[in-house]
């Protein structure tokens, strides 16, 4: 197969040499690299030349892979394809060489969940979800104005069918949908067959249960559950969302604590552990929710005493990092907790050296030490 890389005008040549590599590494012919940039001083990358747009008709190729993901991608292709360069189908993302290198690693893969995806992959393009999560399901959230706060604002609805007003900053760029303002759907990762899934079967929080939810970004969890617990306490490092979660939760100020920190194994000028931020609890129920950009392992060490201390079901993200999965689980086991993983498989295709590991992973280790 012979293949033209397209670089976009801000991306690093450094990135169209990795693409380069990743092609001879799967054996494809290369063309060339044709820059959409009109004042490109590069004339070569990894020994390949760069061409101007205006040549990529002077070249044969059968695919073009753009540097970029889709949603670049997908503002760029109608319009090559109107100017009569190519067909949307000969257009891929950057995404489609790592997709190509699963396929040749995992083919032989006995997993049924595995060998669904790379079937899907067939006549769809990679994504973090995959077969999982098909296309945007469920409804829109529609953005509404507080004008006491200046703050937009969706209504979200808890586990108790109430709805409340979940807060967002006030310069969020919102997808437009039907001339409105609208937030995709925030549950949907929470779909019974996402592998991104917290709560499952009696994995869930129970009335009364303390909640501890690291990583609350617009807190979609803790919402759900805040008018049945009976604490709670939210760790957010992300000073974005400072003011959004203090409006969200302004009437819960008796149960509900936001830790403005970022959670580790040490206490310190910006860290906190979950040890040193809480009380000294003990033979409390707790559910642990914990989604930190893969400093999970990290901040599991700097939980010792409420994790051996308490009661308590854990669900931790898993994926950020290739090694996080190992990390958790062993963590946990030293604390006497039972793991279990979630059903299916993501591709974290934000995980910097995502095209190195062209690995699957397991989205959420569940915990339990009763």
């Amino acid at each position: 197969m012979r293949i033209i890389i397209v670089k976009l005008p801000y991306m690093n040549p450094g990135f169209c040499a990795k693409l380069c590599g990743l092609a001879e590494k799967l054996e494809y012919d290369i063309a060339g690299i044709v820059s959409l940039d009109l004042e490109e001083k590069v004339t070569s990358i990894k020994g390949y030349r760069v061409y101007p747009l205006n040549d990529i008709l002077k070249l044969s190729w059968d695919v073009a892979v753009f540097a970029c993901a889709d949603d670049v991608l997908d503002d760029i292709a109608p319009q090559m394809v109107e100017l009569g360069i190519g067909t949307r189908e000969q257009f891929k993302n950057c995404y489609w060489f790592l997709k190509q290198q699963m396929i040749m690693k995992y083919e032989d893969f006995d997993d049924p969940a595995i060998q669904e995806t790379l079937e899907y992959w067939k006549t769809h393009e990679l994504s973090v979800f995959n077969q999982h999560i098909d296309g945007k399901k469920g409804e829109f959230h529609r953005v509404f104005y507080d004008i006491e706060c200046d703050l937009p604002y969706i209504q979200f609805k808890t586990v108790g069918g109430d709805y409340r007003k979940m807060y967002f900053p006030r310069d969020k760029e919102f997808s437009i949908y039907e001339c409105e303002k609208v937030v995709e759907n925030l549950m949907a990762e929470q779909l019974p067959t996402s592998p991104h899934l917290y709560i499952k079967g009696e994995h869930k929080v129970n009335a009364g249960d303390i909640v501890i939810d690291a990583g609350v970004c617009e807190g979609n969890f803790a919402l759900r559950y805040v008018d049945i617990c009976s604490k709670m306490y939210l760790f957010e490092s992300d000073k974005n969302w400072f003011e959004p979660l203090n409006q969200t939760f302004k009437n819960y100020r008796d149960k509900v604590e936001i830790i403005p920190r970022f959670l580790s194994n040490v206490t310190d000028d910006k860290n906190i552990t979950i040890d040193d931020a809480l009380p000294d609890l003990r033979g409390e129920n707790i559910f642990l929710k914990m989604d930190i950009e893969g400093y999970e392992p990290h901040a599991l060490r700097g939980a010792e005493k409420i994790l051996t201390n308490n009661k308590v079901k854990a669900s931790i993200c898993s994926y950020h990092n290739a090694d996080d999965l190992f990390k958790i689980k062993a963590i946990l086991q030293k604390y006497g907790y039972r793991t279990s993983t979630s059903a299916g498989w993501m591709v974290f295709i934000y995980d910097p050296r995502i095209f190195e590991t062209a690995d699957f992973r397991k989205g959420i280790v569940y915990a339990e030490n009763y």
